[in-house]
Order: C-alpha cells, then sequence, then structure tokens
C-alpha cells in the first residue's frame, strides 16, 4: 500500500469540490475546523480562492495517491510578532504547516507520515525556511505521532495549553 504513488501539487479551483466534501466529514473537522459547522462550497471558495490565485500568503496543496487527490497541505511565513511570541527571534525564517487527510478511510496506513515528510523536503527545496512549525492539538495523538516520526520535537504547550507547538530544523530534514 505503502508502495502507491503519492504526489503534490498546487491547488487549483477543480480542487473545491474534494475541498467542500472534506471539510464536511466529522473526522477531518475533530482536528480541523468545527464539527458543528461543515463547510459549504461557497465557504470553501471564499477561503481558497485566494490562496489559488496567489493573493493570499498562504500557498495550498492537494495530495494525490495514485492520480487521486486524498488530503490538503498548506505552508505559510510565520509573522515577525508571531515568531516572538513563540520565543523565536524575529529575524529566523520560520514556516508554519497544517495538513489533513481528507478520506478517514486512509487514516493511520502511514500517509500522513509520507505526507510530511515530502512537504519538508519541498519546503527546504523551495523557500528560505529555517524552521518548520506545527501546533496539534494536544489529544490529537494521531498527528503528533506522525509529525514524531518525521523528526519534530515538541517546544512547549502554547494556546492555553490545548497545543504543542512542534518544530523541526530543515537542515536535518
Amino acid at each position: 500500500m505503502l508502495t502507491d504513488h503519492l504526489n503534490i501539487r498546487k491547488m487549483t479551483e477543480s480542487d473545491y469540490i474534494f475541498m467542500t466534501k472534506w471539510l464536511s466529514t466529522k473526522e477531518v473537522l475533530v482536528f480541523y475546523g468545527d464539527v458543528n459547522s461543515p463547510f459549504t462550497m461557497e465557504q470553501v471558495k471564499e477561503k481558497y480562492e485566494p490562496r489559488v490565485r496567489g493573493e493570499s500568503p498562504v500557498s495550498s496543496f492537494i495530495v494525490e495517491l495514485n492520480n487521486l487527490p486524498i488530503g490538503y497541505m498548506q505552508h505559510y511565513k510565520i509573522k515577525a510578532v508571531d515568531q516572538k511570541a513563540f520565543g523565536y527571534l524575529e529575524n529566523q525564517m520560520i514556516y508554519g504547516i497544517d495538513q489533513f487527510i481528507g478520506n478517514p478511510q486512509l487514516f493511520n496506513k502511514g500517509y500522513g507520515t509520507i505526507m510530511v515528510n515530502h512537504f519538508i523536503d519541498f519546503i527546504h527545496n523551495t523557500t528560505d525556511a529555517e524552521i518548520i512549525i506545527v501546533d496539534p492539538e494536544i489529544s490529537n495523538s494521531r498527528a503528533i505521532r506522525c509529525y514524531e516520526k518525521c523528526g519534530f520535537s515538541k517546544v512547549k504547550k502554547i494556546n492555553n495549553e490545548n497545543n504543542f507547538l512542534m518544530e523541526i530544523h530543515t537542515s536535518i530534514s
């Protein structure tokens, strides 16, 4: 199964249908949204259209398995003021990432680890990132386990101790 072909590509307008489906799935919304507020197509367009058009500092990507969309990934440069709040120097190049697998049947099969490892390499090769951070909810043990497998380390608890700030230095990825 893990020998299947996994690809990460830029998100396009034709992906809104997948995002609408995924962002209406309880298992996805538990950690990536609000379970009581599934996204409509209009909400997906409103949020992701500026990203697709390059009008947002957030770069959005779709993950494909054997040419079929299975998930979403994004990266963005952390603002200097936020870097300082997290305990980083303002002149450091810190990027944040977020991602999810949209099909719950693909959870716990190793695809998340492959996705994140590919994304770390992609960010390392295409940006000036020195450190990549993630902030999973402390209760999201599946995500934390995935990030640790990819080389992320827990730095501290943030957001009223509801999330871990985790980091990886791109020079060791």
